[in-house]
């Protein structure tokens, strides 16, 4: 059966890929013609001639495949995750389209080398060498974030061995708020920042005595209590240095901070507090209302959401009209406690 189901995914993306080739070539075409691309460029000789015949009109060209081509992957993908078509758009764009708008310049000098240059098949050579690096480039770019992930991971999973259920608050409360970044349209970097935030909202719990953290709240001194309420701060600490964390770590360190002034470390009220601690602390307020801990069952989603929106002055209202949007976009399941949502 996941034989039939893996092979039945391969195809369609195969068949979604060549598709997506075909339109996107085919548009690209239609719009250099439009334009006023010439189709035989044999004749053109001149700097002139090219730029207006061939180089504007490819540039021209490529942009509109760069836009086709960012809408066909963003409606796939919001049909299969349901996430904003304009967000989706916008990453792909800024994460993409200057590269691939430079690959028409790169036709463009393609088309000068091998015409007016007379080079001919050599201009291939000379065209391909650059090529290579930037594809380096790409894989080096590709490996520097496979290793942001795994540190993330060991951060993760280091704080699991001292509460086993964080683990999965960690996992969904960096998903939740992944999702309330993209529907308040962050940049990529910074839904990156809120995903990174929020998968370590709690890593100040390593700073915490086993009996303080397992210990049922009624149940803790007013010194303890104080210990469990400052591990914002000394999670903050932790990751300081982490290069890649430390846009995270302001959003860390202030995700108890309210709207209204009175939180705390620095009592910061409004838009002065970073946008990753306002978006984590109701993504974590959630997650933390939907999740048994200390023996008392979850809420439903419903309850929390209607929680969360009484407790006037904590969290920013933005962020907690977009949580009930992505809610009931994506749906929720309440997770059991050491189990992912």
């Amino acid at each position: 059966m996941a034989t039939d189901r893996n092979s039945a995914m391969r195809w369609q993306a195969v068949t979604f890929n060549t598709a997506q080739a075909s339109i996107v070539g085919g548009v690209g075409a239609w719009a250099y013609l439009l334009v006023g691309g010439a189709a035989d460029v044999g004749g053109l000789m001149g700097l002139n001639a090219l730029g207006l015949n061939v180089g504007i009109p490819l540039i021209i060209a490529d942009i509109v495949q760069c836009l086709i081509n960012a809408s066909l992957l963003s409606g796939v993908i919001h049909v299969s995750t349901g996430a904003p078509v304009r967000v989706l758009v916008r990453q792909i764009l800024v994460s993409s389209g200057t590269a691939y708008i430079g690959y028409g310049v790169i036709g463009f000098l393609f088309v000068i080398l091998w015409f007016p240059a007379k080079l001919g098949a050599y201009s291939a050579v000379l065209i391909l060498a650059p090529l290579l690096v930037a594809r380096w480039a790409f894989v080096q770019y590709g490996e520097e974030l496979r290793s942001h992930e795994r540190t993330l991971e060991t951060l993760v999973t280091t704080l699991g061995r001292k509460d086993a259920d964080a683990v999965a608050r960690s996992r969904a409360t960096a998903q939740l708020a992944e999702w309330v970044a993209e529907e308040l349209a962050l940049t990529p970097a910074q839904i990156g920042t809120v995903r990174y935030a929020g998968a370590l909202r709690e890593i100040g719990l390593i700073g915490v005595p086993w009996r303080v953290l397992h210990r049922p709240p009624e149940l803790l001194s007013d010194p303890e209590r104080r210990v469990l309420s400052g591990h914002a701060q000394v999670g903050a600490r932790l990751i300081e240095g982490i290069d890649f964390l430390e846009d995270a770590r302001s959003g860390i360190q202030h995700q108890d901070e309210r709207f209204d002034g009175t939180g705390r470390p620095d009592g910061l009220a409004g838009t002065d507090i970073p946008p990753a601690a306002r978006i984590i602390a109701v993504a974590g307020e959630f997650v933390d209302l939907t999740q048994p801990r200390h023996g008392v069952p979850p809420l439903v989603p419903e309850i929390a959401l209607a929680r969360i929106a009484d407790d006037a002055g904590r969290f920013d209202p933005r962020a907690v009209r977009a949580i009930a949007d992505v809610l009931e976009r994506h749906g929720w399941a309440v997770p059991v406690a050491g189990s992912q949502p």
